[in-house]
This record gives C-alpha cells, sequence and structure tokens, in this order.
C-alpha cells in the first residue's frame, strides 16, 4: 500500500537549497529593520470590559490604514486596536478581506493620514538563496528581528506554495513579514496551532496580494456572524487534517463542497484523506471531481496518479504523467520515476 503523509516525500519541494547565512549580512540585516519598523503593528484584542484578550503582530499595506494580520486574533474580541513602532494605538473599525485558509485577514485601522507606512508586497516568488530578514513587533532589532535566506518553495496540500527560510521563527514573528533585502515583502508568517503544537508557515506575498478589499463590514458584525460558509467549514478542517485525524477533517471539507460544488481545493483533500484512511475508490471519485473544476490542477493530476498506481494501472498512471510534463515537470518526472 502506497501511504501518503502530509509533509512526506510526496509533497515535492519545486526549489530547494541548502545555505548558510553569510556573516556579512548583519550590517544589511540593521538597515532593513530600521526602515521597516515604522511599518510593523501589534494588533491589540479586547473583551467588553477592555481587558486583553488576543495579541498579534501584523503591518500596514496601504497609506490609509489597512494592515495585514491573523484572522484568529479578532475571534471572540468584542473591540481591537493596533499599537504601532512609537506607542501610539489606532483603533480597527473594518474587516476589509480575509483568507480563512491560510488564517490571515486585511482590517481597517482608523489612522491620521500620511501616519501608516506601508510596505511593499513583491508579486514574485523569491529566488532560492535570496537573503531574507522577519520583521516582528516586539521592541529592540535583536529581538524583533533574524536573518536567514530562501532555502526552498515547497507545494503542500491545503496550503499551497509555501517558502522555507533559514532564518529562526518564533511564535513571537507570527503575522509579521518577511522582506528581501530591498524591503519588499515577499512573505508573511503564519501559524496554526493544534493540540498546543504550532505549524509555522512563510506564505508567499503573493496569497496576500489575492486579499483585496471585499467586505468592509464592522468588526461587530464580522464577528456576528454564525452562518456557515464553504471557506469556513474547509477552515474548520483543517486542523484536524494537520494532526492527521482524517475522518474528522473530511467530514468538515465533505460540508463545505454540499455548500459549494465548485470548491476544488475542498475535493482534493477529500481524495487526500480517503487515501490516508485507505478508502481509494473515494479518493479516486474526489480527486477526478478537483481535477474536472481544475484542469490544471497539479497536486491532482499527481495523487491521481499514485492512486492509479495502487491499483497496479500503469497504463492510466502514465497518462497521469503526460498531463503532468505540461504542467511541472518536477511533479512529472517524480511520478514516473515511482512508475518505473
Amino acid at each position: 500500500m502506497i501511504r501518503f503523509r502530509f509533509l512526506s516525500p510526496w509533497v515535492i519541494p519545486l526549489y530547494f537549497i541548502s545555505s548558510t547565512t553569510p556573516s556579512l549580512a548583519q550590517e544589511n540585516l540593521s538597515a532593513i529593520v530600521r526602515r521597516i519598523e515604522p511599518s510593523i503593528v501589534t494588533v491589540l484584542a479586547y473583551d467588553r470590559v477592555g481587558k486583553t484578550i488576543k495579541q498579534e503582530g501584523g503591518f500596514f499595506i496601504s497609506g490609509n490604514g489597512d494592515v495585514i494580520t491573523h484572522r484568529w486574533v479578532l475571534e471572540g474580541a468584542d473591540h481591537a486596536e493596533v499599537r504601532t513602532v512609537d506607542g501610539m494605538l489606532y483603533p480597527v473599525r473594518k474587516v476589509l478581506s480575509e483568507d480563512r485558509e491560510i488564517n490571515l485577514i486585511r482590517i481597517w485601522v482608523e489612522i491620521p493620514s500620511g501616519t501608516a507606512h506601508p510596505l511593499s508586497l513583491s508579486p514574485y516568488l523569491p529566488q532560492l538563496g535570496e537573503r531574507i530578514a522577519v520583521i516582528g513587533s516586539s521592541s529592540g532589532p535583536e529581538k524583533s528581528a533574524s536573518y536567514g535566506m530562501v532555502s526552498a518553495i515547497q507545494e503542500i496540500p491545503a496550503l499551497g506554495k509555501i517558502i522555507r527560510v533559514t532564518a529562526p521563527i518564533s511564535s513571537s514573528l507570527t503575522a509579521c513579514p518577511v522582506v528581501n533585502m530591498k524591503g519588499e515583502v515577499i512573505g508573511i508568517v503564519t501559524s496554526w496551532s493544534v493540540e498546543g503544537k504550532n505549524f509555522n508557515f512563510v506564505v508567499p506575498s503573493q496569497r496576500v496580494l489575492r486579499l483585496k478589499v471585499s467586505k468592509e463590514i464592522s468588526l461587530a458584525e464580522w464577528e456576528g456572524r454564525k452562518e456557515e460558509t464553504a471557506e469556513g467549514l474547509y477552515a474548520m478542517g483543517l486542523p484536524f487534517f494537520w494532526k492527521e485525524d482524517y475522518d474528522k477533517a473530511v467530514s468538515y471539507f465533505k460540508k463545505a463542497v454540499k455548500i459549494d460544488p465548485r470548491y476544488a481545493n475542498a475535493y482534493f483533500l477529500i481524495g487526500y484523506c480517503n487515501a490516508q484512511l485507505g478508502r481509494y475508490p473515494d479518493a479516486f471519485e474526489a480527486y477526478k471531481k478537483a481535477i474536472q473544476i481544475k484542469p490544471d490542477f497539479i497536486l491532482a493530476h499527481f495523487f491521481l496518479g499514485l492512486i492509479f498506481l495502487e491499483a497496479r494501472d500503469r497504463n492510466h498512471a502514465l497518462e497521469e504523467y503526460k498531463i503532468l510534463k505540461d504542467l511541472d515537470r518536477n511533479y512529472a518526472n517524480d511520478l514516473l520515476n515511482m512508475i518505473r
């Protein structure tokens, strides 16, 4: 039996490099920190009596006060503020957009004109070996930043592309920007907590750029919504997916596709979970559905090829290889090696 394990060799690195940190970079790091720090904020969430219940990092992405942070920091909050590097506090007024799959949210902060210092988001994936800094909202550059290099870019089920870096990433750096030596944001640190264990990822800024202004609702309206959405159910299933409780996870993904029958990612994870549980016919149908919705779904083609290999159907596995050749040669070659 082929066993598909999350973050296993089946999850193919798109790029990989082994590197060490050059000593001379510390001088550049100090300059980058000084330039970026005014853009970094701490998001503070309060209960009804004004007690701080959560706090998280974040950063400005527009001059009118739009901030990117983790969406979980606002869950259960009565109101919220951001604290800038100079210690000033400004109220969170609107929720503009969110991406529950990667736990990020775009909010609007009421701040005087000219006070917000936005960071530039790169629309491109970084280069291997490119020097980067992870800059947080804590005081003191030695506490608020770490330096490293881009070591890999990987494709992960449920998340898409993520960036691996050699820089140490502590819990104090979540929701903080990863910048190149030009000061451009190439990614943001996001995390999930599952039964006390944290999973930290660097999500490319390409994904963050998708958080376009779409909602413009108050925090109270956002917090008060109780309706189930396909995206919300999908996100609820992800923590169970991380801890490999595939039965529980697949129940949420199935609910998601009932609400949105065109949710290709949910169908893909239904397939992935069923494959892990040895339910190969169910996995086959789910992968085929994901591909029907999204014909260029690389991971769905790859894992469908593995299902064919499990069934010892070499001819159909080769068909998936031929499709992958036009989509991604790394996945195509890896599947071909397994077929051989």
